[in-house]
């Protein structure tokens, strides 16, 4: 059975003591739950072209290992992490071109800004 040392205050050592296994499986639903969350607002995000807001997420330290009973959501909601990179990727990427060219159409007409006189007497 995995032990905790639980955290160290102070510099004070705990004495170690057994892992609850469930308490673990709970915490990594609830994390697994935070990062989906985020996916999900990228996701959403990506399909109505909108900011993307996510909050940061740090893998707990102490949670101990990922239940294996949670491994299978964990890696779905990593694919799912890897499309929406690969969106974003790609949305960049056009937004860079598209940058590209407005910068050099506003360079080509800045050339030609005087101003555009028409003799409409005549």
């Amino acid at each position: 059975m995995p032990y905790d040392a639980g955290p160290v205050l102070g510099g004070a050592r705990r004495t170690l003591r057994p892992r609850d296994p469930d308490a673990d499986l709970k915490s990594w639903q609830i994390e697994l739950d935070r990062v989906e969350l985020d996916v999900m607002r990228a996701e959403r995000g990506l399909a109505h072209g909108t900011v993307l807001q996510t909050d940061p997420w740090h893998v707990p330290d102490d949670h101990g290992p990922l239940p294996e009973a949670l491994r299978q959501r964990a890696e779905e909601i990593h694919a799912r992490q890897q499309v929406v990179l690969a969106a974003i990727a790609e949305t960049l990427g056009r937004t860079l071109r598209q940058q590209a060219v407005a910068t050099a159409l506003d360079r080509s007409s800045a050339r030609h800004s005087g101003p555009v006189y028409v003799d409409v007497s005549a």
